[in-house]
């Protein structure tokens, strides 16, 4: 059974990001948690109130829970109701490290305005210190079947087993197309990066799947030309981090696309991530 984290504030946003996952596991057990988190200036201010906060906030996830109920009928899925004072990021990391959860989904704006910013910085946040795969849905994106994956990599990394096989194993089950990118800033690629897509290419091998360079300045220009040809459904790319230019350059990216996604955006955790132990 899969165990899928689902943090809400409330707003339509995050139910439009619950809705995805609900549509998107539709066939699969699932063990949803709905996570409010409960940290802010107020209660800052006013923690002397934490039970009132908590009790307020119980109260709107059971009415989420309902609204799920009436709108989902699935008997594949059971939800766990949980309200807290830790931020979003502590919730995730005590989580992961208690093997309570094997992905997050969640919106990647909030409701307006100020709200909406708020929100996208948590997102952001949350994707950046996730040590586990995090699936960010934009604001109003709406679910369609997974057609076209694009996994977006520049080869320099050993690719582990446990990150080809998310990829492959969610391309199988919906029947999907994987199309690896690779940005060219007009570097030729070295041996290491050649070898690095023959073991790709390998791995894939029973999954349909093609190769493409695309010349522009940045990753998320190259994203958005590869876009415009082949319509993206989701969006893979790999966290890593070997060097500290490469988080700060990372980071840079994760931002950039993390505030502007036109469509799911998938992040998996670096090659020393196990689920397992």
């Amino acid at each position: 059974m899969k165990r899928i984290l689902l943090p809400t504030d409330f707003s339509e946003n995050a139910y439009n990001a619950i809705s995805y996952a609900l549509h998107f596991f539709k066939d699969e057990k699932c063990h949803f948690t709905l996570l409010n988190t409960l940290y802010n200036s107020d209660y800052i201010i006013y923690s002397s109130l934490n039970t009132l906060y908590e009790e307020n906030s119980l109260k709107k996830l059971e009415r989420l829970r309902k609204r799920i109920l009436k709108e989902f009928n699935n008997d594949n899925h059971e939800f766990e109701l949980v309200s807290t004072f830790n931020m979003l990021y502590q919730e995730i990391e005590e989580r992961v490290k208690n093997k309570e959860i094997d992905l997050v989904i969640m919106g990647t704006n909030g409701a307006s305005g100020g709200e909406e910013l708020l929100f996208g910085t948590h997102t952001v946040h949350a994707i950046q210190i996730a040590k586990c795969p995090l699936l960010a849905i934009p604001s109003n994106y709406r679910y369609k079947e997974l057609e076209n994956i694009l996994f977006t990599t520049k080869y320099e990394i050993d690719f582990a087993e446990y990150q080809m096989s998310f990829i492959k194993n969610l391309a199988d089950k919906k029947n999907a197309k994987i199309h690896v990118m690779h940005a060219n800033f007009g570097i030729r690629l070295n041996e290491k990066q050649l070898q690095s897509k023959k073991d790709l290419d390998n791995f894939f091998a029973e999954t349909p799947h093609d190769f493409n360079s695309v010349y522009k300045d940045s990753v998320p220009e190259a994203i958005e030309e590869f876009n415009k040809e082949n319509k993206i459904d989701l969006l893979i790319m790999i966290k890593h981090r070997r060097s500290f230019i490469e988080k700060i350059l990372f980071s840079s990216i994760i931002n950039e696309i993390g505030f502007n996604a036109k469509f799911p955006f998938l992040v998996l955790p670096s090659e020393s991530y196990d689920p397992e132990n």
